[in-house]
């Protein structure tokens, strides 16, 4: 049976999603994230989770006030987060899961050759995504983090799941195990979909 957890997300914890089960990985200079989207009216059902995720008081909550800027014909993830114009490399896709490089201030480092700031000025279409976010650390070696989240993006209500850490083994099996048969996605091309750049 289903139980509400919060905004639109219920749990099932069926089958159990046993985590001191998994083995312990090595980390990673990557940074692996799995993420999905939901419109307002879905509900969100994750698989495997016990009533201990019930409790909100396990979460950490975040608000965030993103702008993330959309350039036609290139999807690099670039955002200003605190007066900070980020870009967040992508190096590696495996079945679905993204492996990010370290962020990078572009206002106060050299953009990459093939990314001018100029050009980000210039063309970018700019968005605001404002969040609220609760975020759970499995106690995994090492840690993976599941984020569960409501944005706005253009006076329309999102959700958001993203399972992210520094093991691509261990963010593959949490994600298809809480979210089986879902297709990820990036905030770039999700945003691509609302709104054309």
């Amino acid at each position: 049976m289903n139980q509400r957890l919060v905004w639109n997300f219920e749990i099932n914890n069926t089958p159990i999603l046993n985590i001191q089960d998994l083995p312990q990985s090595e980390k990673e200079s990557i940074k692996w994230e799995a993420r999905y989207f939901w419109s307002q009216k879905e509900i969100i059902c994750l698989k495997g989770l016990n009533d201990s995720f019930l409790d909100l008081g396990n979460y950490e909550i975040k608000h965030r006030n993103d702008q993330y800027l959309l350039l036609a014909d290139d999807n690099y993830n670039l955002k200003k987060r605190r007066d900070e114009l980020q870009y967040k490399p992508l190096l590696k896709e495996i079945d679905g899961i993204r492996g990010y490089g370290s962020k990078i201030d572009l206002c106060h480092n050299s953009a990459p050759e093939h990314l001018s700031l100029e050009t980000i000025q210039k063309q970018a279409l700019t968005i605001a995504v404002p969040k609220i976010a609760l975020i759970y650390k499995f106690p995994t070696v090492p840690v993976v983090k599941l984020e569960l989240a409501r944005l706005t993006v253009a006076e329309k209500h999102f959700f958001t799941v993203c399972i992210e850490g520094r093991s691509q083994f261990l963010v593959n099996h949490i994600a298809k195990h809480l979210l089986p048969n879902q297709v990820s996605c990036d905030y770039v091309n999700f945003l691509k979909q609302i709104i054309k750049p």
